[in-house]
This record gives structure tokens, C-alpha cells and sequence, in this order.
């Protein structure tokens, strides 16, 4: 056959192994291919010459890579700053100044991006922006409290403060999976509509009847006697204990534990980052005000705004600007990448470093903090 197989493909940015992408692939191309020519593209059009040579020092670490020396024509440009924080807090407050000032000197906010290793890493982001004002956009995924599993877990702890709130009990009243079905949620909205009372009580008053399915009619009860236990609970319980306890007693965490996608790890790790992010809130319903007030800060979609999202999220992507923070042993490198692929898990991550020091074109920086509380663990 014609010898005409041309493969294009960069082996240090080789970053979706958990979708099943493999390095190996173009690593083992010239033995699976005897004879074929490799062709180095080595000169680099985007970073300068100080952001190269970071991203290459940190690369050249890697064993399994085919190698190259990048190179570019322009100057080499200021340095990748490195800098420390105290905690996730500080290290936001830091980073929100800093564009702040950017912003002031003139520096256009679309040419700002910050680079996290994990989506539970935005809120804090998120919410610093939306207390000074400051346009963002998230990429790639949708803003923090916008997740499908912050909004189930939200959902519920207005069930507890709010019996009333009816979009909140629909959203929940099936997740996890209870066995009420459609049919189930009408015959509610029509006992509710016809007696003009809330969802809540509507099921209170279809659980005391014959109407319902024995098993359903059980189900629905077990449901309502817990957000009463939680609502009693409320009166005595710090709110982050509370929240944990109806994420556990609901089922929604163990949903979620069980759960075998690939996301189910990372919304477990958003869960927790709600968790805590009440920490800073005298109670429940204070909590719930300011996920209204940051909830319509959207901003309008043409506007000039900083750019948040994944690194993964990331590749191919170039920004004059490029923050980098959590740069911090057990988040990035992440821990799982680490417990489930040992070696091959770190040099993937390695690879993912090189891709988000490589996005920016004249300044990267790189923050990690101190005292990082991932899980609700110092």
C-alpha cells in the first residue's frame, strides 16, 4: 500500500487520559510505522522566551515523552512569577486585586483567564469578583452555584428553611431516584393547585389518604418526617453541620459515591466546597440571600470579562495574562491522579502544568496556599 500516513499531535500535551486518550499512541508511532519521519515543530509563535523555558524545565521531568527544544523569536519577557498565599481565601483576594490593577492600567479583561486543576477551585473566584464588581465569565462548564449537584443540594436545605418553596421540592423530590415518577409529582401539583397549598403539604395530605400507591404513599412519608427531623435540627445545629447531615440522610451524597462516571469525583469535591463556603455565614438563610445576590450578578454575554475555567478546559486556548493557582501537592498534582495512577497519573499531570504555563502569551503566574482546606480538611 502507499506509505502516506501523516499523524499531528503534541505528546506533552497529551491531558484527557480518563477519557482514554493514550500518549502511547504517538510515542509508539515510528515502531508501529517503521521508516516514518518525525518532523519537530519547535518554534513557538505565542509564549515568550521565560515562559517557554518554565514550561519546558517542568516537562523534561517526564519520561515518557519523544522530546524537543521549544524556541521563540520574540524577547524572553518577564518571568513566571511564583507566589505563596495563606489559605484558598487569601490567595483569591490576591489574584482579584492584582487584575484589579490590570484592569486599571488598561489591560483588557478577555486577556485574563485563571486556570484551575478543579471546579470546586471557581467559587471562590466567583464569589471575589462578584464583591468587587469585576465581569467573569466561566468556560467550559457552567458557574459554581449553576452545577446540577449544587443546585439538588441547594434544593433541599430550602425545603428544610422554606416548605413553601415549590420548584425546590420538585427538583429534589425524585434525586436520588425514590421510585416517584411523573404521574406521582401530577397528582401532588393537582392536590396542591386544588386546595391552593404548597407541594409540601399537598404530599402531606395525599400520604394521610388512600390515594397513593402503598409503597409511593411510604416512600413520599419518609421524606416529609425528614426534612420535619432537619427543620428541628436547624433550630440546634451549626448550618455546615446541618448541611452535611441532609446530604448524608437524603441519599444524595452516596448518589453520588456510587456513582461511576467521570464527573462523580469532581461533584463530590464541589459538594464539600458548599459545604464550607457556609462557614462564612451566620445561618442558613443568610447563606441562601448570597447565593441569590452572586446568582444575578450574570453579566451581559458581549462584555469584556475575565476568563475561568479548567485546564483541561484550557488547551488550545492563548490569553496575554494567565493565572495558575493551587499549585500545591494533593490538588495539583491532584491526589487521585496520583493514588490511581501512580507514576503514569504524575506524568499526566505534568503534561497538564506544561499546557496551562504554555496558554499564556507575555505573563503567567503560578500561587499556591499554605493552608488549603480541600474536603473540609486542613
Amino acid at each position: 500500500g502507499s506509505r502516506n500516513v501523516c499523524c499531528v499531535g503534541d505528546d506533552d500535551q497529551s491531558i484527557y487520559g480518563w477519557r482514554g486518550a493514550e500518549v502511547d499512541n504517538i510515542l509508539r508511532f515510528e515502531s508501529d510505522f517503521p521508516g516514518a519521519k518525525v518532523i519537530r515543530l519547535e518554534r513557538n509563535y505565542r509564549s515568550t522566551g521565560h515562559i517557554l523555558a518554565a514550561a519546558s524545565h517542568v516537562i523534561a521531568f517526564n519520561e515518557g515523552r519523544l522530546g524537543k527544544t521549544l524556541f521563540s523569536e520574540g524577547e524572553l519577557g518577564e518571568k513566571v512569577s511564583v507566589t505563596g498565599s495563606w489559605d484558598s481565601g487569601e490567595e483569591a483576594r490576591a489574584i482579584g486585586d492584582e487584575i484589579e490593577t490590570l484592569q486599571r492600567a488598561g489591560h483588557p479583561l478577555s486577556q485574563i483567564a485563571i486556570l484551575v486543576r478543579a471546579s470546586f477551585q471557581m467559587r471562590e473566584f466567583e464569589e471575589r469578583f462578584v464583591t468587587l464588581g469585576t465581569p467573569y465569565r466561566v468556560i467550559g462548564g457552567p458557574r459554581f452555584y449553576e452545577r446540577a449537584e449544587i443546585r439538588d443540594a441547594l434544593a433541599y436545605l430550602r425545603c428544610v428553611l422554606s416548605p413553601a418553596d415549590d420548584l425546590a421540592f420538585e427538583r429534589i423530590v425524585n434525586v436520588p431516584k425514590r421510585g416517584i415518577g411523573d404521574a406521582t409529582v401530577k397528582q401532588i401539583h393537582d392536590v396542591a393547585r386544588a386546595a391552593g397549598v404548597p407541594l409540601q403539604e399537598a404530599t402531606r395530605a395525599l400520604t394521610e389518604s388512600e390515594e397513593l400507591k402503598p409503597k409511593v404513599r411510604a416512600t413520599l412519608r419518609g421524606l416529609l418526617e425528614s426534612f420535619s427531623r432537619w427543620r428541628a435540627q436547624s433550630r440546634e445545629l451549626p448550618h455546615t453541620e446541618l448541611a452535611e447531615i441532609v446530604l448524608d440522610e437524603s441519599g444524595y451524597t452516596e448518589m453520588w459515591q456510587k456513582d461511576r462516571s467521570a464527573e462523580a469525583a469532581g461533584r463530590l469535591e464541589n459538594l464539600k466546597e458548599l459545604v464550607r463556603s457556609m462557614d462564612g455565614f451566620e445561618n442558613l438563610q443568610g447563606f441562601l440571600e448570597h447565593i441569590s445576590l452572586v446568582m444575578d450578578a450574570e453579566k451581559g454575554a458581549g462584555e469584556d470579562a475575565v476568563q475561568i475555567m479548567t485546564l483541561h478546559s484550557a488547551k488550545g486556548l492563548e490569553f496575554d495574562t494567565v493565572y495558575l493557582p493551587g499549585w500545591e501537592e494533593g490538588l495539583f498534582p491532584h491526589q487521585r491522579a496520583l493514588d490511581e495512577q501512580g507514576k503514569a497519573g504524575l506524568e499526566e499531570e505534568r503534561r497538564l502544568a506544561y499546557v496551562g504555563l504554555t496558554r499564556a502569551r507575555a505573563s503567567a503566574r503560578v500561587y499556591f496556599a499554605s493552608n488549603r482546606r480541600i474536603h473540609g480538611m486542613w
